[in-house]
């Protein structure tokens, strides 16, 4: 009758044991995330055939897949499938233990770190700190991440490479606003409307948007980058030009559309003159067009004329969106304004979207009756690039059209003046110099015109080695520009007069009116962020401003199915992390610690994890997992192992009944 007894009372503590177990599981039938657990029962050592009772061998999780709840709160996840989501818990010694749970009730924390509702930090790949030389691409030196005067979105694109997620992101201020006309007195320079630089503008961003699609369709596509077309057309010039009277007219087609400049009438300047009978003597222009041994002033004005009517259509074909237009030196091929070059009748057109080709059609000069035909020449073909070559292609387009290049530009009458404006005769000893910062150029004090100081001081500036990283100078119709080779970088230039009669030096200030930027003369900004999915996990940073990536801390957050953070702020998404998912082999053998946490263990082996969470487990935003305790089920558990608590205390009770009469039999 003892071992009876003792039978009993193992069973009374399994009984007790399973009857815990499932008040447990009744307890917790509300948390997020937990998985019921179950016990195991088996019986003890035999004796002569005989058991001696039952033990419970385990208390096990069963980790089957609880239901999901939308919640509609952007910071709780769920986990569709088996995984573990990763925290980490540290201690006020500064140590960190992992810890792994299936709650996905997460909250930002005061630090701006992810973490679970214990103020535990989310574990995963962590956007990798901004390189401001290599990720950040700006117009202004000064700005290496997004403010308030970033208005406009240029470009959003997630990419996802095999072991990699990036985030493009460009942005703009407002180019509607700052973008100004060209003036007509830069004519033949490719020189644009306002209303010609927004649509540029417009074009490019649909460009620059679509080569970031075509990356995030095909991430790892062989890169290369996009070339612009650029193309020549020529007309009749010389004594082989029929313009030169009103009615005459000048047309190309482009793209199917035709380009007609009518001829412009113009009366021939005693400057101009000047210049021609100079030109006439370098052998450089034909001026004399009926060969009559005279150039009269019909002559000159044919000339003058001819000269305007290229330059406008140069200027008309300027204004077409996407292309950019010039007359040239017909042997360089180079941007030139100058009498002789112009005369050539040949115009350089380049697509300033590279990749985008233009078909040029018939080219012709129609005087009265007669039609005489021209002819074009491609210098290069237009190439659509591929990968991240062709986005950095686009981006550079669109970041050359929207911050412009500044141009300062100063004209003759404002320049050979002194300081009370009165006009001064340029003569030999005078000097044009222009200086930035440090360094000063000076024109040659032996030349005689203004002219010929201007080009001197324009070559010396163009040949000097700091300077022409910084600008350019040109000489557009006579008038001097001073133009940076950077878009977007500003440049303080200062031009001296000195006139050697008076000895007396004069500070020129620019021409207000007449300078500017060739563009939006906005700021533009693109930054290339970056989650490296084979670096080491960490915690998941979500205010922007911490991240380097915008001025402001807050943005909407979100998470897709592989788990990436997305936050969103005024129009733009930003990957900024991606959550962890963890899964072992045993799953069973991880040990549940409290506070909806288990901790690895040797039976459950060391946590496995694969990027872009390519594992067969999904993340459920907005949604919870529920727990899996079924508390109609575990009701019924409870009578079941409450008999059976009962049925083995009236065991011991039967033994210890038997066992007395048995005494009392003694006795």
């Amino acid at each position: 009758m003892i071992s009876a007894l003792w039978t009993g009372i193992a069973g009374l503590s399994s009984s007790q044991t399973a009857l815990d177990n499932e008040s447990n599981n009744i307890a917790n039938v509300n948390t997020v995330g937990y998985k019921a657990s179950r016990v195991s029962f088996a019986d003890l050592m035999y004796q002569d055939s005989i058991g001696k009772g039952s033990s419970v061998t385990s208390a096990e999780k069963q980790y089957t897949q609880g239901s999901l709840n939308l919640t509609g709160s952007s910071y709780d996840v769920a986990l569709n499938g088996d995984g573990f989501f990763v925290v980490s818990n540290t201690d006020t010694s500064g140590t960190s233990e992992l810890y792994y749970t299936r709650a996905g009730n997460f909250r930002m924390g005061d630090d701006g770190t992810l973490q679970d509702s214990s103020g535990n930090d989310v574990q995963g790949w962590a956007l990798s700190a901004i390189d401001t030389t290599s990720d950040v691409e700006s117009t202004n030196s000064n700005l290496n991440s997004f403010t308030d005067i970033f208005t406009e979105v240029a470009g959003n694109q997630i990419i996802n490479y095999t072991n990699k997620i990036e985030t493009y992101s460009a942005k703009m201020s407002d180019y509607t606003v700052s973008s100004n006309s060209d003036d007509e007195l830069l004519s033949g320079s490719g020189i644009k409307t306002q209303s010609t630089k927004i649509s540029d503008i417009e074009a490019l961003i649909s460009n620059y948007s679509m080569a970031l699609e075509n990356l995030a369709i095909s991430p790892n596509a062989t890169s290369s980058p996009s070339i612009s077309q650029i193309s020549t057309i020529d007309f009749p010039n010389g004594t082989s030009s029929s313009l030169d009277e009103e009615g005459d007219q000048i047309y190309v087609y482009i793209d199917g559309d035709k380009i007609t400049q009518n001829y412009e009438n113009v009366t021939a300047s005693d400057a101009f003159k000047s210049e021609v009978d100079t030109a006439v003597t370098a052998g450089t222009v034909v001026a004399d067009l009926d060969a009559d041994g005279t150039v009269t002033d019909a002559e000159y004005n044919v000339l003058a004329s001819r000269v305007a009517t290229y330059k406008a259509l140069a200027d008309e074909i300027s204004n077409i969106t996407g292309l950019n237009a010039y007359t040239v030196d017909p042997i360089t091929n180079e941007a030139s304004t100058n009498l002789a070059n112009v005369l050539n009748g040949t115009i350089k057109i380049d697509s300033i979207i590279s990749g985008t080709a233009f078909t040029i059609g018939d080219i012709s000069e129609v005087s009265g009756t007669n039609e005489s035909s021209g002819t074009t020449t491609t210098i290069a073909d237009a190439v659509s690039g591929t990968g991240e070559a062709a986005v950095e292609s686009a981006m550079n387009d669109l970041k050359n059209a929207v911050a412009g290049y500044q141009q300062d530009v100063y004209e003759e009458e404002d320049i050979l003046a002194d300081d009370s404006d009165t006009a001064i005769t340029f003569a030999v000893g005078d000097t044009l110099s222009y200086t930035i910062g440090t360094v000063t150029v000076t024109s040659d004090n032996t030349l005689t015109t203004y002219d010929e100081a201007m080009e001197d001081m324009i070559a010396k500036i163009n040949s000097d080695v700091e300077l022409q990283l910084l600008v350019e100078a040109k000489d557009v119709n006579g008038i001097l520009v001073v133009e940076s080779v950077n878009a977007g970088e500003e440049f303080s230039g200062t031009l001296n007069f000195y006139d050697d009669s008076a000895t007396e030096t004069y500070l020129k200030d620019m021409n207000l009116d007449l300078s500017g930027n060739t563009g939006g003369n906005a700021e533009f900004m693109q930054i290339v962020s970056s989650i490296d999915q084979t670096a080491s996990k960490s915690s998941l940073q979500l205010k922007l401003d911490t991240l380097g990536i915008t001025d402001s801390s807050f943005g909407e957050f979100s998470v897709d199915s592989n788990g990436v953070i997305t936050m969103s702020q005024d129009g733009m998404d930003y990957a900024i992390g991606q959550i962890a998912i963890a899964q072992f082999n045993n799953n069973i053998g991880l040990e549940a610690v409290g506070d909806n946490l288990l901790e690895k263990t040797t039976t459950s082996g060391d946590p496995i994890y694969s990027i872009n969470n390519d594992n067969g487990v999904e993340m459920e935003s907005e949604t919870l997992e529920l727990s899996t305790a079924d508390l109609s089920e575990s009701l019924v558990n409870l009578m079941v192992f409450q008999r059976a608590f009962e049925a083995n205390a009236k065991s011991i009770t039967t033994a210890d009944e038997i066992l007395t009469t048995l005494i009392g039999l003694k006795r």
